[in-house]
C-alpha cells in the first residue's frame, strides 16, 4: 500500500522546517493530495520529489503534475499584449515575493505576473520579448553576449555567496571541484541554465575536469531546495547552492566559493514608463532594504544600483 505522510511527517523525514514542506508544495515542487480537508504525500510523490530528473517518466500520469498553463507561451503572450501588467521572469525567492508584494499597494504599481525561469531561459525570453524583466544572477559583463543588441539597464537586487552544500561535518572533507570527481562522491547537480549549472560548468572547463567524471552530473535538479534534500537524505553528498537555503537546515554545512550579484535586467528604454519606474522606486526604498536583508541576511550595499549595458 502506498503509504501517506502529513507535512510535519515529511517536514521529519527530510530534516527541514514544516514551512518549507508547504512552500515546496506551493511551488508544484512537491506533489501532494487531499483527503478531505486534510493535506497528504504519498510515498510516490516524496520519491518523485527526491528523484527529481531520475523519476519514471510513467509516473506523470499516476502523480498528477500541476497545470503548467501559466507559463505557457500563450497565455505570456496575450499578458505581454494585452494587459497592463508586467512580466516578471524567475524563479521563486523572498526578494521576488517581498517586491511583488510591494508592487501591489505602490501607487504607480502594476499587476505582476511572474514566470518561474532561471537566469539564462529569463534572458532568453526578454531577448525575444516574451518578458519585460529578467531575474538573473551572472556576472553584469556576461550580458551583452546573451542578449545581443539590446540596450540593458540592470538593477541590483542584492549580492550573496554561492557554494557547495555538504553534510554537517562535511565527513567526506570536500572542499575544491577536483573532490566531485572521487569515487565515493555522488553530486546534486542543477539543470542547465541554472545560475549554479553555469558557475559549475564555467569552473570545471577552468579546472579541465570532465563532468564524465562526476557521479551525479546528469541527474538535475532544479531548486537549492531540491538539491539540499537530496543531500540531507544520503542521496548526494554535495552540490551548489546559495547560503540562505542551507541555514534553514542542522544537517548541512555550507562552505562559500564565490559572492555574485542578483538583479533585474529591461530594456534600458523601458525603465521610466509606469510599472518599470515603480519597480526602482520599491528596490531603492528603505522598506525593501530592510524587509530583504531581516529576511535572508542578503548584502545589500548595492541594492537599487542602475548600470546601463
Amino acid at each position: 500500500m502506498n503509504k501517506l505522510y502529513t507535512a510535519q511527517e515529511v517536514a521529519d523525514k527530510l530534516k527541514i522546517k514544516k514551512t518549507t514542506v508547504y512552500e515546496l508544495i506551493k511551488r508544484g515542487e512537491l506533489q501532494s493530495s487531499k483527503i478531505g480537508k486534510q493535506l497528504r504525500i504519498s510515498d510516490a510523490q516524496l520519491e518523485q520529489y527526491l528523484h527529481g530528473s531520475d523519476a519514471d517518466p510513467s509516473a506523470s500520469s499516476i502523480l498528477h503534475l500541476p497545470d503548467t498553463q501559466p507559463e505557457s507561451s500563450v497565455l505570456k503572450r496575450d499578458y505581454l499584449l494585452y494587459s497592463n501588467g508586467l512580466i516578471l521572469s524567475g524563479q521563486t525567492s523572498a526578494a521576488l515575493e517581498l517586491l511583488c508584494g510591494l508592487m501591489a499597494v505602490h501607487p504607480n504599481g502594476m499587476p505582476v505576473l511572474q514566470s518561474h525561469m532561471n537566469t539564462y531561459n529569463g534572458l532568453y525570453a526578454l531577448y525575444f520579448n516574451k518578458a519585460h524583466i529578467a531575474a538573473a544572477s551572472i556576472s553584469p559583463e556576461v550580458l551583452p553576449h546573451l542578449v545581443p543588441g539590446m540596450s540593458l539597464a540592470v538593477i541590483y537586487l542584492y549580492e550573496y555567496f554561492m557554494g557547495f552544500y555538504v553534510r554537517e561535518g562535511n565527513p567526506k572533507e570536500i572542499r575544491t571541484f577536483h573532490d566531485l570527481t572521487r569515487a565515493d562522491i555522488i553530486l546534486a547537480n542543477r539543470e542547465k541554465g541554472s545560475t549554479r549549472r553555469i558557475y559549475l560548468d564555467s569552473q570545471l572547463k577552468e579546472n579541465h575536469i570532465s563532468p564524465l567524471d562526476i557521479s551525479g552530473y546528469r541527474h538535475e535538479l532544479v531548486s537549492d531546495l531540491s538539491t539540499a534534500a537530496a543531500i540531507i537524505n544520503g542521496k548526494a553528498d554535495a552540490a551548489i547552492g546559495e547560503e540562505y537555503i542551507s541555514r534553514q537546515s542542522d544537517c548541512l554545512d555550507f562552505l562559500p566559493l564565490t559572492k555574485i550579484p542578483m538583479f533585474l535586467a529591461m530594456d534600458a528604454d523601458a525603465l521610466e514608463k509606469p510599472g518599470f519606474s515603480a519597480i526602482v522606486d520599491i528596490v531603492r526604498s528603505e522598506d525593501f532594504k530592510f524587509g530583504l536583508h531581516s529576511q535572508t541576511g542578503y548584502d545589500i550595499s548595492r541594492t537599487g544600483e542602475i548600470l546601463y549595458l
